[in-house]
């Protein structure tokens, strides 16, 4: 089985090197190599929320979640664990963070509208529908009815 690129999202730089830590190579039990691997984009995001740099911060955590909802289905990392999907505590961590944020009132509009909407497109993927994956996702609607 080959590795398949994500063909229908833009293949920035960035996720491109998004799209290496969900090689093949990098699945594990539990997929924890794939989960360290993301705690990188975890601390640039914050990085980028610390320092104010809000839309850098958004598209990291859109892109890790569009790579994980693809993979999650497409690599079947569900084959690979019981109950503890380790990248999905990564992502979980990271829309946390971003909803403090959004709570502290320092999100710019324009990047809560794109946070929202690329959100709302991955509650359309077979990973949330069928697996309830990303977690991260239910923690945002939770957000949302608060």
């Amino acid at each position: 089985m080959e590795d398949k690129p994500l063909i229908y999202i833009e293949q920035t730089p960035l996720k491109k090197e998004i799209e290496l830590v969900f090689s093949k190579l990098n699945i594990d039990e539990d997929c924890d190599t794939i989960a360290d691997l993301l705690l990188l984009y975890q601390e640039n995001m914050c990085r980028y929320l610390i320092s104010g740099n809000y839309a850098d911060a958004v598209t990291i955590l859109l892109k890790v979640l569009e790579s994980l909802t693809y993979h999650f289905v497409e690599d079947e990392h569900y084959v690979y664990f019981d109950d503890l999907y380790a990248p999905d505590y990564v992502c979980e961590d990271m829309i946390k963070k971003i909803i403090d944020t959004i709570k502290s009132g320092k999100l710019p509009e324009v990047e809560f509208r794109r946070l929202k909407e690329g959100l709302e497109k991955l509650k359309h993927s077979e990973a949330y529908k069928d697996y309830g994956v990303p977690y991260a996702l239910y923690v945002w609607e939770k957000f949302e009815k608060s």
